[in-house]
């Protein structure tokens, strides 16, 4: 899969600034992102499709006064650079006086931190090695008779951002991503993979682990009510993308949307809980900077229990008196900052130690459907998926069938009782949120009252 490169991404987003500016710009930012990607989707053991992506998306920013626009285009030659640019003033000058802009951001005072995010091991991925990637698979599932849905996807691409302050950021990224559902009689068992070095996605680790969610026989139905849960890495990874969304979103606390809100500095968590954004863990889908070509540094947001600060951008940041914590997204950016490479500290207890200190509860794998109640207090609403199996005396039993609950991410990190004590990158796969691979590395949970309000039944229930 074939780069740009450095140079040529630079010198394509620095010439787009340079032409903004050129037709009365007073501020240009450009953002250069590149991809070459390939999907190969299987079914019943079978692969029924491939699909391959090569994109190229140059943004321009261009600011007139206070008013501010954004225009993009996929050509890159000098020409095409050029129209976008004056496109994008042009937009600019119609616009209205955007009163709570506070300027483009300055260049670091330190280079930025040099980290690997590219591998030539994925880099080298075409449809062949996915397509033994799926038949390796396969042939484990249907040895043991169960077939397996899924996706495997390899893909490279590439950041550049430059801006009429000196801003000059650039980085290539690689990144392999597998997930599968195996399904055997009436159940069904989710696993899946992200890494940037495609040598270290295991395909049969990813096909026992949803094999082990297979078992022969009939699911029970189980009563509404509130159980103790241990939440699996996927489950608690859909948790942690909601909370980022809204509770951590520095643009939800500036609007006084956010759970947050006045609770900065509060001891809100057991202990035992805490959560940070660190772009510097290689085990993570780790990113230098953010879209705006702030550099980004380990934030704690809850430490300890104690709630300390949320994500903030530059223009987030300006309106609290505060620095940019690096989590710009791509503008125009209606969302606000949010984090992307959250990291949920482990604890000290294994899986299996979890699982033996339930009397009566839940091993819940996934979530599935999931949607926002009220965003203020966290609530969501949604089902369990792929593996959902009652826990007796510290032994795990038999298959449930799915269920759905109501619960908030904020009661659920209050009650979380125990932590596992490994940690995983779980992702919902490159292009999910931005064009690279994001995701968060989470551990199982052991939390009391999860509220389950009744079977998984009607609309939503059957969706893949």
């Amino acid at each position: 899969m074939a780069l740009f490169g450095r140079e040529r991404c630079l010198d394509a987003a620095s010439t787009a600034v340079k032409s903004a500016l050129g037709v009365g710009a007073t501020e240009a930012e450009a953002v250069l992102m590149t991809e070459d990607s390939g999907l190969t989707r299987y079914a019943h053991n079978r692969i029924h499709q491939n699909v391959a992506e090569r994109n190229t998306e140059l943004r321009v920013r261009a600011v007139v006064g206070r008013r501010v626009a954004v225009a993009s285009s996929n050509q890159v030659d000098q020409r095409a650079v050029r129209e976008l640019a004056d496109r994008a003033v042009s937009l600019a000058r119609q616009g209205a006086d955007d009163a709570a802009f506070a300027g483009l951001p300055a260049p670091p005072a330190a280079p930025y931190h040099e980290q690997n995010t590219y591998y030539e091991s994925t880099a080298e991925i075409g449809p062949g090695e996915r397509a033994q990637a799926v038949a390796q698979i396969a042939g484990l599932l249907e040895s043991v008779g169960t077939e397996g849905f899924g996706v495997v996807t390899s893909a490279t691409s590439e950041l550049a951002i430059c801006n009429s302050h000196g801003v000059h950021a650039y980085q290539p990224f690689t990144d392999g991503w597998m997930s599968l559902v195996a399904r055997r009689n009436e159940c069904s068992g989710y696993a899946s993979l992200a890494h940037r070095d495609w040598s270290e996605l295991d395909h049969e680790s990813l096909a026992f682990r949803a094999l082990s969610k297979t078992p022969a026989g009939r699911r029970r139905t189980l009563p509404p009510g509130q159980y103790t849960v241990v939440l699996e890495e996927d489950a608690v990874w859909e948790m942690l993308e909601f909370l980022s969304l809204g509770a951590l979103n520095g643009l939800a606390y500036l609007e006084g949307r956010s759970l947050y809100n006045g609770r900065l500095g509060e001891k809100r968590y057991p202990g035992h809980v805490t959560l940070r954004d660190d772009p510097f863990d290689t085990r993570g889908a780790n990113v230098s900077f953010d879209f705006e070509g702030v550099p980004k540094a380990p934030v704690s947001f809850i430490d300890a229990g104690v709630v300390r600060q949320v994500a903030y951008d530059t223009q987030t940041a300006s309106r609290e008196g505060r620095v940019s914590t690096g989590h710009a997204l791509p503008a125009p950016n209606v969302h606000g900052p949010m984090p992307l490479n959250l990291v949920l500290e482990p604890g000290d207890r294994t899986r299996h130690d979890l699982i033996r200190s339930v009397d009566h509860g839940l091993l819940v794998s996934r979530f599935h459907y999931v949607n926002e109640i009220d965003p203020g207090t966290t609530m969501l609403t949604g089902m369990t998926r792929d593996g959902t199996f009652l826990i007796e005396n510290g032994v795990l039993g038999e298959p449930v069938g799915d269920v759905r609950w109501i619960d908030s991410v904020d009661g659920l990190l209050q009650r979380t009782v125990a932590i596992g004590d490994t940690v995983r990158l779980v992702s919902g796969g490159p292009g999910y949120g931005t064009r690279f691979l994001t995701g968060s590395m989470v551990p199982v949970l052991l939390v009391e009252d999860f509220r389950i309000t009744g079977a998984a039944e009607g609309p939503g229930a059957d969706a893949s």
